[in-house]
């Protein structure tokens, strides 16, 4: 078995979030030791032999500090779109992992530095599914900042809706999990610039997993892993988005047969499946 680098993952603060799935959850499933950025210093980062930031990297000066120690350096970026930060700490970052392809891209040429697409896991370690041909009841599981315009977007359809927006608390991963396992067509419209660059995933897959179909917009990362009609919907505006949501709702038959084609789609970004990613990445060096 390749020899991959003894590796701290770093992040700025928790929640069921890009920290929490990034961070704590991967270091989890790798065995690798977690350090709050405010507690890192060159002489904790020395303890190994690299560091992967969690969206957040350290300021420059730091960096430099650590690189002097021979300690590799790799900042995840997730959705940090500070690019002027990013072009400021990338003479001392070995890799870039970008949250889809195009992001990786993207990376690789604004900062001249290598950048690679490591795929963010599914929420759904047990593997759990929804129960067929029931409901249907929609759902949204996302945070607070677009729910009012989704909630309005559904509004009129004749279905009970699950919000689940909760980021923070010792309940927090159990609830998330309780409220997909309710939901049988979720939905998440969102037109940010960034965001459909430059996104991850993730609503996609942790949808998928449970065998959830969904009617999403067409985000870089949703597109590289979902098939139109297959194992999801993409609606470029609104009112095809309300359509869908409510063609999806009304036939069992599809829903059935995109949940069964979403939940195998979903199987390469289980946890563990993904913690291989991570070590063929860190057994590259």
């Amino acid at each position: 078995m390749r020899r991959w680098l003894k590796t701290a993952f770093v992040y700025k603060r928790g929640g069921v979030d890009t920290a929490e799935i990034r961070g704590r959850q991967m270091a989890t499933a790798l065995g690798c030791d977690l350090i709050r950025l405010a507690e890192l210093t060159p002489e904790a980062a020395a303890r190994y032999e690299a560091l992967i930031y969690v969206k957040v990297p350290p300021e420059p000066g730091m960096m430099e500090e650590i690189r002097r120690r021979g300690v590799r350096q790799f900042v995840d970026v997730l959705d940090n779109y500070g690019w002027r930060s990013i072009r400021r700490v990338a003479p001392f970052v070995d890799t870039f992992i970008g949250a889809n392809l195009t992001h990786a891209v993207y990376l690789a040429r604004l900062t001249g530095r290598p950048a690679v697409e490591l795929e963010h896991h599914h929420c759904n370690f047990h593997e759990l599914r929804i129960p067929p041909e029931r409901g249907p009841t929609l759902g949204f599981i996302a945070g607070q900042k677009q729910w009012p315009m989704n909630r309005r977007l559904v509004a009129k359809l004749p279905y009970p809706v699950v919000h689940n927006g909760v980021r923070k608390g010792e309940g927090a991963f159990a609830s998330l999990i309780e409220a997909y396992m309710a939901v049988d067509v979720g939905f998440a419209y969102r037109m940010e610039s960034n965001k459909l660059r430059f996104n991850c995933a993730n609503k996609l897959t942790n949808y998928m997993s449970f065998g959830i179909p969904s009617v999403l917009t067409p985000e870089g990362g949703y597109l590289e892993f979902a098939r139109h009609g297959e194992t999801c919907f993409f609606a470029h505006n609104k009112a095809d988005f309300t359509l869908l949501v409510e063609h999806l709702a009304g036939d069992p038959a599809l829903r059935r047969r995109m949940g069964d084609a979403a939940f195998d789609a979903a199987r390469p970004f289980h946890i563990a499946r993904i913690a291989e990613r991570y070590r063929d990445f860190l057994g590259s060096f």
